[in-house]
């Protein structure tokens, strides 16, 4: 099987950029010439990055460049309206906003959505793709909440380690062949992003094929003292959710049942060995390291392409 790769045709960005991030501001000041003149200069840049966005029907990046323009814009009112504005990275609580379409970025552009600042606030870090989420999530099925989580979650692996082409696509396909992202069973997600009952797969006791893991964690997330079981919405193993566990929504809590934190840990856990996603081998190992889905390696390129065909219809 093949990884997509970036293609090229031009595709016109959104008028304006998402609000989530402006919240609270009584007025809007006038942006300083400088600004405006990087805003301008940001543009051209995003339309010609979103250029590589569409070549081969079905690849990969279509999405994420979209939601680059969109991000790259409202970082800029975000400097401007932030006293103190900075963009955390994703060992920090109040990381940044996330990524572009459907396999975004395979041009080495960042894409994405708002930054967070560091000035307190009541919206989540990824209130800026709240639009663009609401907007795609009708196309691609996926709820606006786990889309969010799957975009920043891109976003921040592009800031922190940019060579592994990590797009949203591809975490979104392991949230679908995983838990059909937080909904399988009697569980749904939640508007705040958790899953309710949280999600815990079968013993991993050896038995109907399936691996056999013995306790690790004293049955802190399956109230299994015996075996261990996955959990959570991308189906952590509790030895792997200590390794990758993260904050991302910034609520003090870090939850393998939280779509948040779950897309972040994955987008690390994918991210480790910083290798570069776009090309096949590469892809294929880093989907292998999940042992649940070694032997569906093809079942998430599908799913994971077709999120990237259908986020640029």
């Amino acid at each position: 099987m093949t990884t997509p790769e970036p293609t090229r045709e031009p595709e016109t960005p959104p008028a304006a950029p998402p609000s989530g991030e402006q919240s609270g501001k009584q007025s809007v000041p006038k942006v300083r010439p400088a600004v405006a003149a990087a805003g301008r200069k940001v543009a051209e840049g995003g339309r010609t990055a979103m250029g590589a966005a569409r070549r081969p029907q079905g690849r990969l990046i279509a999405g994420g460049l979209f939601v680059t323009a969109i991000v790259t814009a409202v970082v800029l009112v975000a400097v401007w309206l932030a006293p103190s504005g900075g963009v955390p990275t994703a060992q920090e609580s109040s990381a940044s906003a996330g990524p572009t379409s459907a396999a975004p970025s395979s041009t080495g552009e960042a894409s994405f959505s708002p930054t967070p600042t560091t000035s307190s606030s009541p919206l989540p870090p990824n209130s800026g793709l709240t639009e663009w989420a609401d907007k795609l999530a009708v196309k691609v099925e996926i709820p606006p909440v786990a889309l969010r989580a799957y975009a920043y979650a891109e976003y921040v692996l592009t800031n922190r380690k940019p060579a592994c082409n990590l797009h949203w696509t591809t975490i979104a396909a392991i949230g679908k062949i995983e838990t059909n992202h937080g909904r399988v069973g009697a569980s749904t997600l939640g508007p705040d992003g958790r899953v309710l009952p949280p999600i815990v797969g079968p013993a991993l006791d050896g038995k109907a094929g399936r691996a056999k893991v013995t306790d690790t964690d004293a049955g802190a997330l399956d109230n299994d003292r015996a075996w261990d079981h996955s959990v959570g919405p991308l189906q952590f193993l509790p030895a792997a959710w200590r390794t990758f566990a993260v904050d991302a929504d910034g609520d003090g809590i870090v939850d393998p049942n939280d779509i948040d934190d779950a897309a972040l840990a994955t987008a690390t856990k994918l991210c480790e060995a910083n290798k570069d996603l776009s090309q096949a081998a590469n892809w294929n190992a880093a989907i292998k390291t999940f042992p649940d889905l070694s032997a569906k390696v093809q079942q998430v390129f599908d799913a994971a392409n077709t999120y990237g065909q259908k986020s640029r219809t």
